[in-house]
């Protein structure tokens, strides 16, 4: 006979939850310190079906009934049997790391332990994908696993059909959102495997994290390290320093990272997240200042000998070959290199997607105000007036800079500014005021650059 559920509810001021006798899984989870657009609390781990963090021995459709006790200050202790299984559980909440020690020890296993010993990571799909090109939407929800020294990302909230995957080896597996994650990390002698799924239907996801010992002993001992909550790197390291790859920064991590630790030192001495964001994108483009110079003065020369190396062209039309001596001979002399232009653009593209990662992901942006009208730099302007901004300037910034293209390219490079502006209306405005900033950047520096050359002639 099964008793009925019982639970134990726990509130802190950083995370209220209750545990449940069925799994000793936890329900009914609330980040206090954050809410969503509509002002609700942020729930995560919601499921109609299986509790977080549930344990469930073999095939069992149901899970374990634990005798379940509050030793108080977050620990929590329970005991379970199946036939002459006995199964005794131990978690303590740490609030200040959103973390959960886990120790399940299994004695007088029987068969049925080698079908495997499950853990759950559930969580209802709440992002809608996006259904424009011109708009896209950033945010999103994900499965992430760490396995065999590699790292695996699947969006399944933007995905049209249902997901389905088994992997070997995982040593890390979360369930995440744009913010927010919760998350596995074994500590075990026995490496899981992670069966990840979701449902379009259903709109739910489940990630599956199966134990399958080899042979049957006398005793075992499961340990796990469990995360719920904002996707923080330093509250994600004091709980693990593993738990800091669920915020996935691509492949330029190794740039994202220390950009976003620049950005939290800004903030610590200007105490706003927009003008830490000003000031980080001003130190890039002044990293990168020396090399746009070196390029807008190659292109500049080779703007300068274009109308000697048509004339040269024409004149050794014949001859190939002479034809590149002499253009390679005039470069030189004018000192032009016509890939001068390209190095600060191939500088630029990784610093721009790890930029891009680190505002576009970082909860401390989070309903985070700038001023006036930008309550939350998480969001879109609501009233559209940054996007407007960084495509005039972009538009500006691009007249103003010399070029080398033809007519035909040049018409299609106008446009850009434009498409820009259409991509970053229902992005972060804390992406738009980075693209805004460093484009005014562009901007003051080519007026620099023409005045000189001015007051040169």
């Amino acid at each position: 006979m099964v008793r009925p559920e019982s639970e134990v509810r726990f509130e802190s001021e950083t995370l209220s939850f209750s545990v449940s006798s069925r799994g000793m899984g936890l329900k009914d989870i609330v980040l206090n310190g954050y809410t969503d657009k509509e002002k609700n609390k942020i729930k995560l781990g919601q499921s109609d079906e299986k509790r977080i963090f549930e344990v469930r021995l073999g095939a069992l459709a149901q899970p374990l009934d634990f005798d379940l006790k509050a030793l108080g200050d977050g620990k929590f202790v329970g005991e379970a049997s199946f036939g002459s299984t006995i199964i005794q559980r131990e978690m303590k909440f740490d609030k200040k790391s959103y973390s959960f020690s886990s120790i399940t020890t299994i004695t007088k296993a029987t068969d049925e332990i080698l079908k495997g010993v499950r853990f759950y990571l559930p969580e209802k799909i709440t992002v809608k994908p996006s259904t424009s090109f011109l708009f896209p939407s950033y945010e999103h929800q994900d499965f992430f696993v760490g396995f065999g020294g590699k790292n695996e990302t699947i969006n399944f909230s933007a995905a049209k059909e249902d997901v389905r995957k088994e992997i070997t080896g995982a040593s890390l597996v979360a369930l995440s959102s744009q913010y927010f994650t919760t998350a596995f990390l074994d500590k075990s002698d026995i490496l899981p495997d992670a069966n990840l799924a979701s449902s379009t239907a259903q709109k739910s996801a489940i990630a599956e994290v199966v134990y399958h010992p080899a042979t049957i002993q006398d005793s075992y001992k499961f340990e796990q390290i469990f995360y719920v909550g904002p996707k923080s790197i330093d509250i994600l390291k004091s709980a693990n320093a593993e738990f800091a790859k669920v915020i996935d920064f691509g492949m330029f991590e190794f740039i994202a990272t220390p950009l976003l630790y620049v950005m939290k030192y800004f903030f610590e001495i200007v105490r706003n997240w927009g003008i830490a964001i000003i000031l980080l994108t001003l130190l890039v483009r002044l990293l990168v200042l020396p090399f746009n110079i070196m390029s807008m003065k190659s292109m500049k020369a080779m703007q300068k000998i274009q109308p000697l190396m048509t004339s040269v062209r024409e004149k050794f039309k014949d001859d190939p070959v002479r034809m590149n001596q002499e253009i390679m001979a005039l470069m030189k002399e004018n000192k032009a290199n016509p890939l001068g232009g390209c190095l600060p653009m191939l500088l630029q593209i990784p610093i721009f997607f790890a930029l891009y990662r680190v505002i576009g992901s970082s909860i401390e942006l989070y309903q985070s105000p700038f001023f006036g009208w930008i309550n939350d730099l998480s969001h879109h302007d609501r009233f559209y007036v940054l996007p407007v901004l960084m495509g005039i300037t972009m538009y500006v910034q691009q007249k103003m800079t010399p070029t080398n293209m033809d007519p035909a390219q040049a018409k299609i490079m106008a446009f850009l500014p434009l498409i820009f502006t259409f991509f970053m209306l229902q992005l972060p405005s804390g992406l738009t005021l980075y693209m805004f900033v460093s484009a005014l950047f562009g901007i003051t520096q080519q007026w620099y650059m023409l005045r000189d050359k001015k007051s040169e002639g």
